[in-house]
């Protein structure tokens, strides 16, 4: 029976680690859910808040993202209300890069809004907000972004939607990408929060009623 014991232990450690983890993500992002990186007064304030889930369960902190496939799912809450459907992005690492000149690369691989709330920047909300807080963590790396662009909503150019924030654009695959140079970062930031704030007044003024 020897082989059971050595089951037990090995369950024992795995969920002692899950609880560790739970705790310390609980610590670090001040209420548990709401990566603190994410959150801040200013749109607190406004009854706006994003929930973080990151995937890899036994490692539920941001340092999980910057490892080679960790991902991160962000839900934008108003009024406590979920307006985003779907938004999340991963560390895809070098190999899968569109420019395999960034030391990290992280890619959206699904980006929707609840029909009736699109049209209103959430977004291109999330999208810059993810980006401001990755580049403020890797101060001194180069990093690519990169989406497939699946946008639903009808419109002539739908490359347009974020072509502000992710500037090259592959069209035959429906692709766009920008590697953020860590020698531009403070004009890259600069530019990304004006960016940001603009949109946040957006969306409090469509979505006030939600």
């Amino acid at each position: 029976m020897a082989w059971v014991e050595y089951l037990i232990d090995s369950l024992k450690r795995i969920f002692l680690k899950k609880s560790i983890s739970d705790f310390e993500n609980e610590t670090e992002n001040g209420e548990e859910g709401y990566d603190s990186r994410f959150n801040d007064s200013t749109s607190e304030e406004r009854g706006i808040k994003i929930k973080t889930y990151y995937e890899n369960w036994e490692n539920q902190t941001f340092e999980s993202l910057l490892e080679e496939h960790g991902c991160l799912e962000l839900k934008l809450l108003i009024n406590n209300n979920e307006i985003s459907e779907s938004f999340s992005f991963c560390n895809i690492g070098i190999n899968y890069s569109i420019t395999k000149t960034a030391d990290f690369n992280f890619r959206y691989r699904s980006i929707s809004v609840l029909p009736k709330y699109r049209e209103r920047g959430v977004c291109s909300y999330l999208l810059l907000k993810s980006i401001i807080v990755v580049l403020e963590t890797l101060e001194n790396k180069n990093v690519e972004f990169s989406l497939v662009n699946t946008v639903k909503i009808e419109i002539g150019d739908k490359f347009s939607i974020y072509d502000s924030i992710l500037t090259e654009k592959i069209p035959n695959k429906n692709m766009q990408y920008r590697v953020f140079l860590s020698e531009n970062r403070d004009t890259d930031l600069a530019q990304l929060r004006e960016m940001y704030n603009s949109k946040l007044e957006k969306i409090t003024a469509n979505l006030k009623f939600a």
